[in-house]
């Protein structure tokens, strides 16, 4: 219902926005931008957690072996594609990438011989993952930004959410990675989990800015349909913050972090230093490897096969894995890239002008008048700056947004290899 609201009112679009099976031709790769960011899946775990949306099998030696070779598969592919361009970033994630930390290496290696990168590599950690061992590997092969997913200190709704670990692990791993003079160590922290109170959030945010951490990611649980977690809460009735307690729940952590020295550089993370972050999903363009990666750059937005088997079979016809493709008019364009800057809380008007060649306060009057009539945003010299309110409001769409989009189009590609058309 919302989503088609803004659909309507801010593209003026009654369609339904549709993503087609891929076919050679139907991608212009000689649109690629010349910067230009890559994330690669890892989509293995060692158990898998009942609230989790993202693809993901279970971990088998054997087949990380594969996947491997795959992905220096379809790097390969892409090779040529990505030859005069500079890559910006790579991003690990999953599942959990480091259960393929000796196969990664591999990976990266390769993309430093092959490409045009020398800059900072993202991973995601899962806390009983970090050792001596594995954080030298990382060194090594040049991670210079984690993130731990902590997600609660509290030991009874860590059992709850099908993490195998301790607040006493936690804090063990977090002093460890320290050690390592990493660029950036993001902890993730999730709150609304059911039966969580406001104080249970306030305890898990104090505690983990007690550990000087560079950046926190603070969100709450967003349970798709498609998930057990959702099963689950129906099942038992589980109670949940309503829309407002979020609300207030924003403006608390706000002024917990503050207090603390951290700025809020996103809608849901918070930073000691602008310049060093670690910030995966908002990306101008990025080229997505890996078994249910996504990628995009100018018009195209497309996703990779889900299925691990189907995966491997098609790189291995050294054909590109790609299984859905949304080609998208100037106007979406624009708007989907609107809403991950309003994910960052600032729209520079002079960044989209240089983009889009256009005013965007004249593309989209009646949005921007909206912004400013209802207090969502203040504008200072060329950016549009979201405030608090309007960071809730942006936080309630992106909710309503991955419920009724992203859960449709993951459910549909982990249900089948490969899709001929899918409308949202």
């Amino acid at each position: 219902m919302v989503t088609d609201i803004l659909r309507r009112l801010v593209l003026g679009k009654k369609e339904k926005f549709i993503f087609k099976g891929y076919n050679d031709g139907l991608i212009n790769f000689n649109n690629i931008d010349k910067d230009i960011g890559i994330y690669i899946h890892i989509p293995f775990c060692k158990t898998i957690c009942p609230y989790c949306p993202y693809n993901k099998v279970l971990y088998k030696k054997d087949k990380a072996k594969e996947y491997k070779n795959a992905l220096l598969k379809e790097l390969i592919l892409y090779k040529d594609k990505l030859a005069d361009k500079s890559i910006n970033s790579i991003y690990i994630g999953g599942g959990t990438p480091t259960l393929l930390v000796d196969e990664l290496t591999e990976v990266i290696e390769y993309i430093k011989e092959k490409f045009n990168f020398n800059k900072d590599i993202g991973i995601e950690i899962y806390p009983t993952e970090v050792n001596n061992k594995l954080l030298k590997k990382l060194k090594k092969i040049g991670i210079t930004l984690i993130s731990l997913g902590v997600q609660t200190f509290d030991n009874d709704k860590l059992k709850f959410l099908g993490r195998d670990y301790t607040k006493k692990d936690i804090e063990k791993s977090i002093k460890l990675i320290k050690e390592y003079d990493f660029k950036c160590l993001d902890v993730d922290i999730m709150t609304n989990i059911p039966g969580q109170a406001i104080n249970d959030i306030e305890y898990d945010l104090k505690k983990a800015y007690s550990y000087d951490i560079d950046q926190i990611s603070i969100y709450p649980l967003i349970v798709f349909p498609m998930t057990n977690m959702d099963r689950v809460i129906k099942e038992k009735k589980l109670t949940r913050f309503n829309e407002f307690k979020e609300k207030k729940i924003l403006n608390i952590i706000d002024k917990i972090s503050n207090k603390y020295g951290y700025k809020r550089n996103s809608v849901w993370t918070y930073g000691k230093n602008d310049d060093i972050r670690y910030t995966s999903v908002t990306r101008e363009s990025f080229i997505g490897i890996g078994a249910g990666a996504s990628s995009l750059f100018r018009n195209f937005f497309y996703l990779n096969t889900f299925n691990l088997e189907e995966y491997i079979k098609i790189v291995n016809k050294d054909k590109l894995p790609i299984n859905i493709v949304n080609v998208m008019s100037e106007k979406e364009k624009m708007i989907f890239w609107l809403f991950w800057r309003c994910y960052d809380g600032v729209i520079d008007k002079e960044r989209f002008r240089k983009l889009f060649n256009k005013d965007m306060e004249k593309e989209f009057k009646l949005l921007f008048l909206t912004m400013k009539l209802f207090n969502i945003a203040k504008w200072k010299d060329s950016k549009v700056i979201l405030t608090n309110w309007g960071r809730y409001i942006y936080h309630y769409i992106e909710k309503q947004y991955s419920i009724h989009y992203l859960n449709k189009v993951w459910e549909r590609s982990m249900k089948e290899p490969w899709i001929d058309k899918l409308t949202l």
